[in-house]
């Protein structure tokens, strides 16, 4: 029952924390499961992560150095395979879906907390997110982290919550640069609310803040040391100077956040912004808004002028969840709760089993929708054939998609893989910047790709093609040429 006091939370359902704890805990162990019997190959983001982890920096071509350290750390317990390197990501959702659930006892009490972490768990792009490693998934627990030293300065006013505060942003930016979003947000939850006005005025704030920033440091170092590639490349995925509106492309990124949350939770979230929904305790409501809908508002101009990704709008759903998890405890809306924590359910268990099936699965009007996972060790195993049949040393692509693929699953074969660059132009990713193609590499070569050779070679034989999945090249096919130099 919500507190007949809104300025104090109810008292915590502890019979229903201890459940969504062994709940959330048993999914986790279920989604490690699928990841160990899963069919699926590494991702090109996945497997130029790991070349990453092997290769440890304050900095990378397109991210922060944490993904890399993350990796490293499973890679280094459990071997290098596909699991392995996926493994964080199903460990860190949990903790998350646990940090979640904290903050929803923290603002409301009651079954909240607990009704938050199982809906943070079983979220569909949570469920997705399980099943492989990517940026967001450290991102994701050091924003809920932050998110919680920033709800506990707003009721204290401590050092202890700003440093922790500080320590969340600096550890989270990291991750992902996207993780500075929540250092405005979260002067705009204590702006809108006359109690937590006052922090920011508050020296240990700032003190926490100042800390954050800190945190970038090395990378920005990093950065000056390599012409700051990666702000170079982040301004490039926006595409700000594209001409014209387009109002179809924002339509359509908001219709994949019912996707990405769930259709019930992004409704509540709606009806929640425009006033028609609100809890008891309207500053909890409040803040938890401030923290989540001007990422949606921002990333949905961003469709609007250029293009956003489904999962750019990551960051507004820890709060988002806590929200929804309040709106739907109200007795009168148990019919939607049952419906919400059913469809995530079901999505989970859809998920779970998708990779472990993936090479058979076919699904109507969709096709293969793991084709972009699959194929790629059958991919490596034929260029190291061909490497050999031609005495190649030094396979040279032009795809950073090859790039890292080849050197994931090649890493034990002692062939060098190598990416060309054109002459007085920037590197375009990560291999130009640290496998750029050298006459100095052991010759001969193997060339994927065809067209010109790269400068300082000649080709040594006739072009054939090689059949390969789609997933791999979507013509269905990839010219390969020995070359010499």
């Amino acid at each position: 029952m919500p507190s007949p006091d809104p300025a104090v939370p109810a008292p915590v359902d502890l019979a229903a924390r201890r459940a969504a704890v062994l709940l959330v805990l048993a999914l986790a162990a279920v989604r490690v499961g699928a990841l160990v019997a899963a069919r699926t190959d590494l991702y090109v983001d996945e497997a130029q992560y790991w070349t990453w982890s092997q290769a440890l920096d304050w900095g990378y071509f397109s991210k922060p150095p944490l993904i890399a350290l993350v990796i490293r750390a499973t890679t280094a317990l459990f071997g290098d395979g596909e699991a392995a390197v996926r493994l964080a990501a199903p460990l860190f959702h949990a903790a998350t879906a646990l940090l979640v659930g904290r903050l929803g006892d923290r603002l409301y009490g009651g079954r909240v907390g607990a009704l938050a972490a199982v809906l943070y768990a079983l979220m569909p792009a949570v469920a997705l997110s399980s099943t492989l490693i990517s940026t967001d998934v450290p991102l994701l627990t050091f924003w809920t982290i932050g998110l919680l030293a920033a709800a506990r300065h707003g009721e204290t006013g401590g050092l202890g919550s700003a440093l922790a505060l500080g320590t969340a942003v600096a550890v989270g930016l990291n991750a992902k640069f996207a993780m500075g979003y929540l250092v405005p947000m979260v002067l705009l939850a204590y702006a809108l609310d006359p109690a937590l006005r006052r922090r920011l005025a508050g020296w240990r704030l700032w003190t926490g803040l100042a800390l954050g920033v800190a945190g970038l440091v090395p990378n920005l170092i990093w950065q000056a040391a390599h012409d700051f590639v990666t702000f170079h490349h982040t301004g490039d995925n926006a595409r700000w100077g594209r001409h014209g509106l387009d109002p179809l492309g924002a339509l359509e990124f908001v219709g994949t956040q019912f996707g990405v949350f769930g259709p019930i939770q992004l409704a509540l979230l709606g009806l929640a912004t425009v006033g028609r929904l609100r809890t008891a305790r309207p500053a909890a409501d409040r803040f938890l808004l401030a923290t989540s809908v001007p990422v949606l508002a921002a990333l949905t101009v961003q469709a609007l002028i250029s293009e956003a990704n489904a999962n750019w709008a990551a960051t507004a759903y820890p709060a988002a969840t806590v929200l929804a998890a309040a709106l739907l405890a109200a007795p009168a809306r148990s019919a939607w709760r049952r419906a919400t924590l059913a469809v995530g359910a079901v999505v989970s268990v859809a998920l779970a089993i998708g990779p472990t099936v993936a090479p058979e699965l076919r699904l109507p009007g969709i096709g293969r929708p793991y084709e972009r996972l699959l194929g790629w060790t059958d991919y490596a195993e034929a260029i190291a054939a061909a490497a050999r049949d031609s005495g190649a040393r030094t396979i040279v692509t032009n795809r950073r998609a090859d790039a890292a693929g080849l050197i994931y699953h090649l890493r034990d074969s002692g062939l060098a893989i190598a990416v060309p660059v054109e002459p007085g132009r920037p590197p375009r990713d990560h291999f130009q910047m640290t496998r750029p193609f050298s006459v100095a590499l052991p010759a001969p070569g193997l060339e994927i790709g065809g067209g010109e050779p790269p400068p300082g070679t000649a080709p040594a034989g006739p072009e054939t093609m090689l059949p390969v999945s789609r997933g791999v090249a979507k013509s269905g096919g990839v010219t390969l040429r020995p070359i010499t130099w």
